[in-house]
């Protein structure tokens, strides 16, 4: 895949130029949104949706420091629709496609970092 699914401008702006501190904060963000994607994807199968809310809530600030815009405003939709309004019209949904489109940035990530 050619396209880029985050956009490290931010974090480098962050950064300022310090190489070191942006492989540090992307190997956290594997880590982290790893384990975080499989627990929605688990929390999904036991119907456990306020867990898939403040895990949403806890990963898409993460997903804004790669800028991965797509994937901050999915993950911060999730967590509106059933924290705040507890609507779960297309939660199935939505929940899948954090799921699948947030590993494939974890592995264009990886894959680019060699992590």
């Amino acid at each position: 895949m050619d396209h880029k699914l985050y956009n490290l401008k931010k974090l480098e702006e962050i950064a300022r130029g310090n190489q070191e501190f942006i492989r540090e904060m992307v190997v956290t963000f594997v880590e982290n949104v790893s384990g975080d994607l499989g627990n929605v994807l688990l929390f999904k199968s036991v119907g456990n949706w306020k867990s898939i809310g403040e895990t949403a809530h806890k990963i898409a600030s993460n997903f804004a420091y790669l800028g991965a815009d797509g994937l901050h405003n999915l993950a911060a939709n999730i967590e509106m629709s059933v924290l705040s309004d507890n609507d779960l019209t297309g939660i199935v949904e939505k929940t899948n496609q954090l799921y699948q489109e947030g590993v494939l940035m974890v592995d264009q990530v990886k894959k680019d970092f060699n992590i």
